[in-house]
């Protein structure tokens, strides 16, 4: 079973039944790529923490409207960002924040079987490579390469344009495949799906 569809059994498993088991799965199988997300806006473990845990706290108060949710996925994403700047600003109201002011720190898990074949050293060198890229670059290559959001999703969850989305792609992979030549063939973040 892929990932999305676990996600859609989970949350009809909440939304229709109120499954405390579910709910927790969700959160285990979500939690580090929220908080990544979040941290990346926060700079601060227990500020991602905590707007992590106010996300999934949303979820399960939200419980019986879950099945209206088309992609809980990106959903959680949206959720997560706003109350991550909401988390920033309430700190330091003075300052006006902007996609480029927050890094996503790129940290590649592979999904598919024939990516185990990739070393270890050839990952550090991928996640060197996108954490080299410009923070909005690298911020929308993670969402839509590493965490599966379709280039829609991602435009949605960042309030940004679809043309935007594809073009920062194209400079991420661009950049990617000319600083890792030798593993353009291998990885799959070079596999376009959308």
């Amino acid at each position: 079973m892929n990932t999305l569809t676990y996600i859609k059994e989970l949350q009809e498993r909440i939304a229709y039944h109120n499954d405390m088991k579910a709910y927790e799965s969700l959160y285990k199988l979500l939690f580090p790529s929220l908080f990544r997300f979040s941290y990346s806006f926060t700079k601060n473990y227990q500020a991602a923490e905590e707007v992590v845990s106010d996300t999934f706290i949303k979820v399960w108060e939200m419980a019986s409207q879950l099945h209206k949710i088309e992609n809980l996925k990106a959903y959680l994403f949206t959720l997560t960002k706003n109350y991550s700047i909401n988390q920033v600003t309430r700190s330091d109201k003075q300052v006006e924040y902007t996609i480029d002011s927050f890094a996503f720190d790129a940290s590649i898990t592979w999904r598919h079987p024939e990516d185990i074949f990739i070393s270890g050293e050839s990952v550090r060198r991928i996640n060197q490579a996108i954490n080299s890229l410009p923070p909005q670059c690298r911020i929308i290559f993670q969402l839509v390469k590493i965490e599966g959001l379709s280039y829609q999703e991602t435009a949605d969850v960042l309030e940004l344009s679809l043309p935007t989305v594809r073009n920062q792609i194209s400079i991420g992979i661009k950049k990617l495949l000319n600083s890792l030549p030798a593993l353009q063939l291998t990885s799959p973040i070079f596999r376009d799906k959308n």
